[in-house]
């Protein structure tokens, strides 16, 4: 399963450099003045970027492949919602609608204007928490993964 060891080499990279801004962003307070400093923006942004990165990763690749190797089943003889139902079957996901919720997260990110200050804010706030869900994901697949020798 050469495939899925690369995508988890590249989900490690945007983990990796989400959990250095994350912390980063974790020491300020994380308001609108925040939003006036440059190298704040720049922090929020890559920051952003990384997280869309993370969950497209996650959702899009890992997943569908993942789903593959539990079941034997192609996974495009499925929906993303069986996929998503059977990993919460065998509880690498608490709940089908919480991977909803992170992936309409990215969503808000890709249509939050520049002056929604508050919303950027909010968004950013929610996906700080929500990188640790993933973190978790993760690694009950990669223990999973490795019990198995894949």
């Amino acid at each position: 399963m050469k495939k899925i060891k690369l995508i988890l080499e590249e989900i490690d990279k945007h983990l990796n450099t989400l959990e250095y801004e994350k912390e980063k962003i974790e020491s300020l307070n994380l308001d609108k003045k925040d939003l006036l400093d440059y190298e704040t923006i720049i922090l929020l942004d890559a920051f952003i970027f990384r997280f869309i990165k993370l969950q497209s990763a996650v959702g899009e690749k890992l997943f569908p492949l993942f789903f593959e190797i539990l079941t034997g089943k192609s996974y495009t003889e499925v929906s993303f919602i069986d996929i998503l139902n059977t990993l919460e079957k065998y509880r690498f996901l608490e709940n089908a609608e919480s991977w909803n919720k992170i992936r309409k997260l990215r969503n808000e990110f890709v249509h939050i204007y520049p002056w929604e200050t508050d919303l950027k804010i909010e968004a950013v706030k929610k996906a700080l928490v929500e990188v640790e869900t993933i973190k978790n994901i993760i690694l009950k697949i990669k223990e999973f993964l490795n019990a198995r020798n894949i």
